[in-house]
């Protein structure tokens, strides 16, 4: 006999202490890796929940438009606007498709893209105002296809900032202006 009732009921006891030290011990080693990638996902999230479609600006100089969401896709286009505006419309794991103003649709990893704003003059020809109001002083007459920086928009007005002189201007006026 390999022994009492009392001491299997102690190796037994010995053998659940271990797997609990185990189990323990392997929690340990996975919480600092647990607590780093919650720590890397509110930022994501954040981005994630955003809504659909919304407007962002190319990141890098020089980005790739894709067919498809995947560097497996080819290359549709090659894009050399660093801060324009671009619309997302759909969104797929890290990948975004994106339309320019002039309507062009294709992929983009997110890491491309900023969530700040800009937009393009959509019109012939919108004046740019010193107050957000069809009263407010004309400053500049802007032509069609010019880039803004876009600071806030509020009650159909934008205040944009352009080159060489910073207003507001309706934002129907300027694609990137209204979601």
């Amino acid at each position: 006999m390999r022994g009492t009732r009392g001491e299997m009921r102690e190796i037994s006891n010995v053998g659940r202490l271990y797997l609990i030290l185990i189990a323990v011990f392997c929690l340990a080693l996975y919480f600092p890796f647990l607590v780093a990638a919650q720590a890397a996902e509110p930022d994501e999230q954040q981005t994630e929940s955003r809504a659909l479609p919304r407007f962002v600006t190319i990141k890098a100089k020089e980005i790739n438009i894709r067919t498809g969401p995947g560097e497996r896709y080819p290359i549709d286009w090659v894009m050399q606007a660093k801060g324009w505006p671009l619309q997302v419309v759909a969104e797929y794991e890290n990948w975004r498709r994106v339309k320019d103003w002039e309507g062009n649709m294709g992929w983009v990893h997110r890491a491309m893209l900023s969530n700040a704003r800009a937009g393009v003059v959509q019109v012939e020809t919108t004046t740019l105002r010193r107050a957000p109001s069809a009263e407010g002083t004309p400053l500049a007459h802007v032509k069609q296809g010019t880039h803004a920086e876009i600071k806030k928009c509020d009650a159909g007005w934008c205040q944009v900032e352009f080159d060489e002189a910073s207003g507001w201007i309706p934002a129907k006026t300027i694609w990137g202006g209204e979601n």
